[in-house]
Parts: C-alpha cells; sequence; structure tokens
C-alpha cells in the first residue's frame, strides 16, 4: 500500500503556550520546522577503499525558524534579553491527504528561546515582517493526528521515533537509567 500524501495547506504558531486569545495565524508568513541531522565522525581507515561518516548516535542543534507580518509585541518580550527562561512554541498545521481529501493535524512543541530577530528591511508597497530563530532548543515533539513521529528531549536524554525509543539501551549503559 502507498504511503500518504499529506501536504501542509495551513499554519498557525502561538508565542508561549497555545492561549486561543494569543494566536498568529493571521500573522505568520511562513514557519520551518527543525532540521533532523545526525552527528557524524568521519573516517577513513588505513587501508580503506572509501571514507565513511559514522553516526555519533546524536542530533545536531534543531533550530526551527518562523516569519511574522509586521510587528509583534510578543516576539520582542520573548527575545531572551535579561531572561534567559525557555519558552514554549506551539505550531499547528492543516494537512490534507491528497488521495482522500481528509484533514489531519500536525502538531509541533517546541522548548527554547528566541535567539534571532531580523526585521525585513522597508520598501514601500510590499510586507514587511520579521525572521524569528530557534536556538537553546531542548526538547521537540512532532505529532501526527495524536502520533507522536519524534520526540527529543535533552535533558533526560530520550529520542523516540513513533514511540520507539532508540536511545535507552545508551542510558543504561551510561547508568543513567
Amino acid at each position: 500500500m502507498a504511503e500518504k500524501l499529506l501536504l501542509l495547506e495551513q499554519a498557525n504558531i502561538f508565542l508561549g503556550d497555545a492561549n486561543p486569545e494569543d494566536s498568529n495565524h493571521i500573522k505568520l508568513s511562513s514557519v520551518g520546522l527543525p532540521t533532523l541531522e545526525r552527528v557524524t565522525a568521519s573516517h577513513l581507515g588505513g587501508g580503506a577503499i572509501s571514507e565513511v561518516n559514522w553516526s555519533m548516535n546524536a542530533y545536531r542543534a534543531l533550530e526551527p525558524s518562523f516569519k511574522l507580518a509586521g510587528f509583534s509585541e510578543s516576539s520582542y518580550r520573548l527575545l531572551g534579553i535579561g531572561s534567559k527562561e525557555p519558552q514554549r512554541f506551539t505550531i499547528y498545521g492543516g494537512l490534507r491527504n491528497k488521495e482522500t481529501g481528509k484533514q489531519h493535524q500536525a502538531k509541533a512543541i517546541v522548548r527554547g528561546i528566541i535567539g534571532r530577530l531580523a526585521a525585513d528591511a522597508f520598501e514601500r508597497g510590499s510586507a514587511f515582517g520579521h525572521d524569528h530563530g530557534i536556538t537553546e532548543v531542548t526538547r521537540y515533539e512532532l505529532h501526527v493526528d495524536g502520533e507522536e513521529w519524534f520526540y527529543m528531549d535533552y535533558f533526560t536524554s530520550v529520542v523516540r521515533q513513533f514511540g520507539n525509543d532508540e536511545t535507552q539501551a545508551m542510558r543504561v549503559a551510561l547508568g543513567i537509567e
């Protein structure tokens, strides 16, 4: 059976908790989920015919991004100056199964800080907004229709994909579980 073709049609982001009063669905211009990339170490054996990038069982820093139209007071408040307290960012997406037309929900939860806030250059007659970068991401979750597709928590050293904990054996070996 072919895999479902789920396309993202609409998105929303909440800065802080998902309070319906603080929705940004009208101001959100774009959102980028973090790249999931493993840390690797290159090795070329003395008699080997090729180099291999070995996975080190860790992920590169997760850094989602988004763009809001206009000015956002919430963004400037959450920039982290004077307060390094991590925040929760909740991203919702409306997915559509292109075969059946059925609507699905995607939900990503990010814990980090706004580490980059870049205003567009003003140009009369064009949209003006701010690009945002979330850094210090210590927790990331991705759910589709309530099913956990990916979960990473830096402080507990847990990574799960579709409910499978790929890090439990390593935590046992390190004596932390």
